[in-house]
Protein backbone atom coordinates (compact mmCIF):
# COMPACT_ATOMS: atom_id res chain seq x y z
CA UNK A 1 0.00 0.00 0.00
CA UNK A 2 2.49 2.30 1.23
CA UNK A 3 4.50 1.19 -2.34
CA UNK A 4 1.17 2.24 -4.37
CA UNK A 5 1.13 5.81 -2.41
CA UNK A 6 4.89 6.47 -3.29
CA UNK A 7 3.96 5.83 -6.71
CA UNK A 8 0.82 8.00 -6.97
CA UNK A 9 3.13 10.63 -5.46
CA UNK A 10 5.85 10.51 -8.02
CA UNK A 11 3.40 10.61 -10.98
CA UNK A 12 1.22 13.38 -8.98
CA UNK A 13 4.55 15.56 -8.65
CA UNK A 14 5.74 14.54 -12.48
CA UNK A 15 2.38 15.67 -13.68
CA UNK A 16 2.61 19.03 -11.56
CA UNK A 17 6.66 19.55 -12.97
CA UNK A 18 5.39 18.57 -16.88
CA UNK A 19 2.02 21.27 -16.16
CA UNK A 20 4.81 24.12 -15.31
CA UNK A 21 7.14 23.47 -17.80
CA UNK A 22 4.70 22.85 -21.12
CA UNK A 23 3.57 26.27 -21.38
CA UNK A 24 6.92 27.76 -20.85
CA UNK A 25 8.27 25.01 -23.82
CA UNK A 26 5.44 26.01 -26.19
CA UNK A 27 6.19 29.86 -25.55
CA UNK A 28 9.78 29.41 -26.59
CA UNK A 29 9.64 26.97 -29.73
CA UNK A 30 6.72 28.98 -30.37
CA UNK A 31 9.34 32.24 -30.18
CA UNK A 32 11.78 30.21 -32.27
CA UNK A 33 9.83 29.38 -35.44
CA UNK A 34 7.70 32.54 -35.88
CA UNK A 35 11.49 34.40 -35.86
CA UNK A 36 12.74 31.77 -38.37
CA UNK A 37 9.63 31.97 -40.21
CA UNK A 38 9.84 35.50 -39.79
CA UNK A 39 13.56 35.89 -41.35
CA UNK A 40 12.96 33.06 -44.07
CA UNK A 41 10.08 35.55 -45.28
CA UNK A 42 12.20 38.61 -45.32
CA UNK A 43 14.84 36.90 -47.62
CA UNK A 44 11.96 36.42 -50.01
CA UNK A 45 10.60 39.71 -50.26
CA UNK A 46 12.02 43.00 -52.03
CA UNK A 47 11.64 46.63 -50.03
CA UNK A 48 8.08 46.70 -51.40
CA UNK A 49 6.94 43.37 -50.27
CA UNK A 50 7.04 41.17 -53.74
CA UNK A 51 8.71 37.77 -53.76
CA UNK A 52 12.23 37.94 -55.13
CA UNK A 53 15.21 36.11 -55.23
CA UNK A 54 17.45 38.92 -55.64
CA UNK A 55 18.76 38.85 -51.87
CA UNK A 56 20.21 35.88 -52.17
CA UNK A 57 22.02 36.56 -56.12
CA UNK A 58 23.09 40.08 -54.14
CA UNK A 59 24.82 37.55 -51.64
CA UNK A 60 26.08 35.46 -53.92
CA UNK A 61 27.53 37.35 -56.52
CA UNK A 62 29.20 39.68 -53.38
CA UNK A 63 32.97 39.81 -52.96
CA UNK A 64 33.07 40.36 -49.39
CA UNK A 65 30.44 37.30 -49.05
CA UNK A 66 33.45 34.88 -50.04
CA UNK A 67 35.78 37.05 -48.01
CA UNK A 68 33.89 36.80 -44.82
CA UNK A 69 33.10 33.04 -45.52
CA UNK A 70 36.92 32.17 -45.90
CA UNK A 71 37.53 34.42 -43.01
CA UNK A 72 35.11 32.56 -40.98
CA UNK A 73 36.22 29.17 -41.83
CA UNK A 74 40.02 30.73 -40.81
CA UNK A 75 38.66 31.74 -37.89
CA UNK A 76 36.57 28.78 -36.50
CA UNK A 77 39.67 26.38 -37.26
CA UNK A 78 41.74 27.56 -35.64
CA UNK A 79 39.90 28.96 -32.62
CA UNK A 80 38.29 25.42 -32.16
CA UNK A 81 41.73 23.71 -32.56
CA UNK A 82 43.29 26.57 -29.90
CA UNK A 83 40.42 25.80 -27.55
CA UNK A 84 40.20 22.13 -27.74
CA UNK A 85 44.46 21.23 -27.27
CA UNK A 86 44.53 24.36 -24.44
CA UNK A 87 41.60 22.97 -22.94
CA UNK A 88 42.87 19.50 -22.81
CA UNK A 89 46.19 20.22 -21.46
CA UNK A 90 44.60 22.15 -18.10
CA UNK A 91 42.93 19.37 -17.51
CA UNK A 92 45.37 17.44 -17.35
CA UNK A 93 47.50 19.28 -15.52
CA UNK A 94 44.20 20.20 -12.87
CA UNK A 95 44.50 16.14 -12.67
CA UNK A 96 48.08 16.07 -11.64
CA UNK A 97 47.02 18.51 -8.78
CA UNK A 98 45.79 16.69 -5.18
CA UNK A 99 45.15 19.40 -3.33
CA UNK A 100 43.70 22.69 -3.79
CA UNK A 101 42.49 21.91 -7.05
CA UNK A 102 39.19 23.78 -6.59
CA UNK A 103 41.35 27.29 -6.34
CA UNK A 104 43.01 26.35 -9.33
CA UNK A 105 40.39 25.19 -10.91
CA UNK A 106 38.56 29.06 -10.10
CA UNK A 107 41.29 31.00 -11.03
CA UNK A 108 42.17 29.31 -14.28
CA UNK A 109 38.91 28.20 -15.77
CA UNK A 110 35.93 30.27 -14.00
CA UNK A 111 38.01 33.76 -14.42
CA UNK A 112 38.11 33.25 -18.22
CA UNK A 113 34.66 32.04 -18.99
CA UNK A 114 32.69 34.27 -16.31
CA UNK A 115 34.03 37.79 -17.83
CA UNK A 116 31.84 39.45 -20.18
CA UNK A 117 32.11 39.41 -23.82
CA UNK A 118 32.54 43.35 -23.92
CA UNK A 119 34.60 43.41 -20.95
CA UNK A 120 36.97 40.87 -22.71
CA UNK A 121 36.99 42.19 -25.81
CA UNK A 122 37.47 46.06 -24.50
CA UNK A 123 40.22 44.32 -22.12
CA UNK A 124 42.31 42.60 -25.18
CA UNK A 125 41.83 45.60 -27.48
CA UNK A 126 44.00 47.19 -24.94
CA UNK A 127 46.68 44.94 -24.74
CA UNK A 128 47.03 44.70 -27.94
CA UNK A 129 46.88 48.59 -28.27
CA UNK A 130 50.08 49.58 -30.24
CA UNK A 131 51.12 52.80 -28.07
CA UNK A 132 50.13 51.75 -24.40
CA UNK A 133 49.56 47.69 -24.40
CA UNK A 134 51.01 45.69 -22.41
CA UNK A 135 51.68 43.29 -24.92
CA UNK A 136 54.27 45.67 -26.28
CA UNK A 137 55.45 46.94 -23.34
CA UNK A 138 56.67 43.38 -21.87
CA UNK A 139 58.22 42.28 -25.18
CA UNK A 140 60.08 45.62 -25.53
CA UNK A 141 61.28 45.17 -21.82
CA UNK A 142 62.63 41.24 -22.66
CA UNK A 143 64.22 42.46 -25.78
CA UNK A 144 61.87 40.43 -27.77
CA UNK A 145 60.86 43.46 -30.48
CA UNK A 146 62.58 46.79 -30.48
CA UNK A 147 59.70 49.00 -32.35
CA UNK A 148 56.31 48.72 -30.96
CA UNK A 149 53.69 46.12 -33.06
CA UNK A 150 50.57 47.43 -34.23
CA UNK A 151 49.04 44.33 -33.50
CA UNK A 152 45.05 45.12 -34.30
CA UNK A 153 45.90 47.51 -37.40
CA UNK A 154 48.16 44.55 -39.97
CA UNK A 155 45.28 42.63 -41.59
CA UNK A 156 47.60 39.02 -40.32
CA UNK A 157 47.87 39.89 -37.30
CA UNK A 158 44.59 40.85 -36.14
CA UNK A 159 43.69 37.59 -37.35
CA UNK A 160 45.73 35.84 -35.04
CA UNK A 161 45.07 38.41 -32.11
CA UNK A 162 41.46 37.98 -32.12
CA UNK A 163 42.02 34.66 -32.18
CA UNK A 164 44.26 34.28 -29.59
CA UNK A 165 41.77 36.34 -27.48
CA UNK A 166 38.83 33.93 -28.50
CA UNK A 167 41.03 31.17 -27.29
CA UNK A 168 41.28 32.43 -23.73
CA UNK A 169 37.94 33.09 -23.57
CA UNK A 170 36.53 29.75 -24.76
CA UNK A 171 38.94 27.04 -23.76
CA UNK A 172 37.81 27.11 -19.90
CA UNK A 173 34.54 25.17 -21.69
CA UNK A 174 36.20 22.49 -22.89
CA UNK A 175 38.51 22.10 -20.53
CA UNK A 176 35.88 21.36 -17.71
CA UNK A 177 34.10 19.01 -20.33
CA UNK A 178 37.45 17.27 -20.31
CA UNK A 179 38.25 17.49 -16.54
CA UNK A 180 34.50 15.61 -16.02
CA UNK A 181 35.35 12.89 -18.25
CA UNK A 182 38.99 12.61 -16.79
CA UNK A 183 37.76 12.04 -13.38
CA UNK A 184 35.28 9.18 -14.09
CA UNK A 185 38.28 6.89 -16.01
CA UNK A 186 38.83 4.44 -13.67
CA UNK A 187 42.36 4.63 -12.08
CA UNK A 188 42.93 0.31 -12.68
CA UNK A 189 43.72 1.39 -16.40
CA UNK A 190 46.76 3.17 -15.50
CA UNK A 191 48.11 0.58 -13.01
CA UNK A 192 47.16 -1.99 -15.46
CA UNK A 193 49.54 0.07 -18.02
CA UNK A 194 51.98 1.06 -15.66
CA UNK A 195 52.56 -3.13 -14.83
CA UNK A 196 52.70 -3.64 -18.75
CA UNK A 197 55.37 -1.17 -18.98
CA UNK A 198 53.69 1.66 -20.34
CA UNK A 199 54.53 5.11 -19.49
CA UNK A 200 53.10 8.55 -19.51
CA UNK A 201 52.60 9.15 -23.77
CA UNK A 202 51.34 5.20 -23.53
CA UNK A 203 49.11 6.02 -21.18
CA UNK A 204 47.58 9.07 -22.81
CA UNK A 205 47.49 7.36 -26.16
CA UNK A 206 45.78 4.37 -25.46
CA UNK A 207 43.84 5.23 -22.49
CA UNK A 208 43.57 8.67 -21.90
CA UNK A 209 42.45 9.69 -25.69
CA UNK A 210 40.22 6.49 -26.22
CA UNK A 211 38.22 7.71 -22.90
CA UNK A 212 37.82 10.85 -23.82
CA UNK A 213 36.33 10.73 -27.71
CA UNK A 214 32.78 10.58 -27.34
CA UNK A 215 33.62 13.83 -25.11
CA UNK A 216 35.92 15.17 -27.80
CA UNK A 217 33.44 14.91 -30.42
CA UNK A 218 30.63 16.32 -28.38
CA UNK A 219 32.76 19.45 -27.50
CA UNK A 220 34.25 19.78 -30.82
CA UNK A 221 30.48 20.44 -32.54
CA UNK A 222 29.40 22.51 -28.96
CA UNK A 223 32.68 24.68 -29.72
CA UNK A 224 32.15 24.99 -34.06
CA UNK A 225 28.39 26.43 -33.55
CA UNK A 226 29.26 28.63 -30.34
CA UNK A 227 32.74 29.95 -32.36
CA UNK A 228 31.00 30.40 -36.12
CA UNK A 229 28.07 32.42 -34.08
CA UNK A 230 30.43 34.19 -31.61
CA UNK A 231 30.46 38.46 -32.25
CA UNK A 232 31.35 40.13 -29.55
CA UNK A 233 34.79 40.31 -29.62
CA UNK A 234 35.69 40.47 -32.75
CA UNK A 235 33.27 43.26 -32.77
CA UNK A 236 34.58 44.74 -30.05
CA UNK A 237 38.53 44.14 -30.89
CA UNK A 238 38.27 45.22 -34.83
CA UNK A 239 34.96 46.08 -35.97
CA UNK A 240 36.19 43.25 -38.76
CA UNK A 241 38.87 45.46 -39.84
CA UNK A 242 41.50 46.09 -41.14
CA UNK A 243 40.09 46.13 -44.14
CA UNK A 244 37.72 43.33 -43.69
CA UNK A 245 40.56 40.80 -42.47
CA UNK A 246 38.64 39.77 -39.58
CA UNK A 247 35.13 40.43 -41.09
CA UNK A 248 33.13 36.98 -40.20
CA UNK A 249 29.80 36.48 -41.66
CA UNK A 250 27.92 37.22 -38.31
CA UNK A 251 30.13 40.46 -38.20
CA UNK A 252 29.28 41.03 -41.96
CA UNK A 253 25.01 40.17 -41.04
CA UNK A 254 25.16 42.73 -38.09
CA UNK A 255 26.82 45.34 -40.22
CA UNK A 256 24.20 44.94 -43.12
CA UNK A 257 21.18 45.30 -40.97
CA UNK A 258 22.00 47.56 -38.81
CA UNK A 259 24.57 49.87 -40.43
CA UNK A 260 23.46 49.72 -43.94
CA UNK A 261 19.79 49.09 -42.89
CA UNK A 262 19.62 46.22 -45.93
CA UNK A 263 17.11 43.52 -43.99
CA UNK A 264 16.45 41.64 -46.78
CA UNK A 265 19.79 40.89 -47.63
CA UNK A 266 20.88 40.81 -43.66
CA UNK A 267 18.25 37.93 -43.37
CA UNK A 268 19.52 35.87 -46.79
CA UNK A 269 22.92 35.71 -45.64
CA UNK A 270 21.75 34.84 -41.98
CA UNK A 271 19.29 31.73 -43.96
CA UNK A 272 22.42 30.71 -45.94
CA UNK A 273 24.88 30.64 -42.40
CA UNK A 274 21.45 28.96 -40.47
CA UNK A 275 21.68 26.49 -43.35
CA UNK A 276 25.54 25.94 -42.89
CA UNK A 277 25.23 25.53 -39.38
CA UNK A 278 22.74 22.80 -39.83
CA UNK A 279 24.93 20.77 -41.97
CA UNK A 280 27.63 20.18 -39.91
CA UNK A 281 25.39 19.96 -36.78
CA UNK A 282 24.09 17.21 -39.03
CA UNK A 283 27.56 16.14 -39.52
CA UNK A 284 28.44 15.74 -36.01
CA UNK A 285 25.41 14.28 -34.97
CA UNK A 286 25.87 11.32 -37.48
CA UNK A 287 29.40 10.85 -35.89
CA UNK A 288 28.10 11.20 -32.30
CA UNK A 289 25.19 8.23 -33.04
CA UNK A 290 27.87 5.98 -35.01
CA UNK A 291 29.93 6.36 -32.06
CA UNK A 292 27.34 5.11 -29.77
CA UNK A 293 26.23 2.35 -31.68
CA UNK A 294 29.38 0.77 -31.70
Amino acid sequence: MSLYKSRSKLLENERMAYNMVIPYVILIVGLILFLIYSNIKLSFVDSNGKFTLSNYAAVFNDALFYKSLSNTFFWVIFSVAGQIILGLIIALLLMQISHGQAIFRSMILILPWATLDIVAGVMWKWMYNDMYGVINDILMKVRIINQYIPWLALPTLAKVSVIIANIWKGFPLSSMFFLARLQEIPEELYEACEIDGGGSINKFLHITLPQLRSVLITTLMLTTIWTINYFPLIYIMTGGGPNNATETVVTYIYRLSFKFLEYNRASALSNILFSLILIISGLFLWVINKEQAE
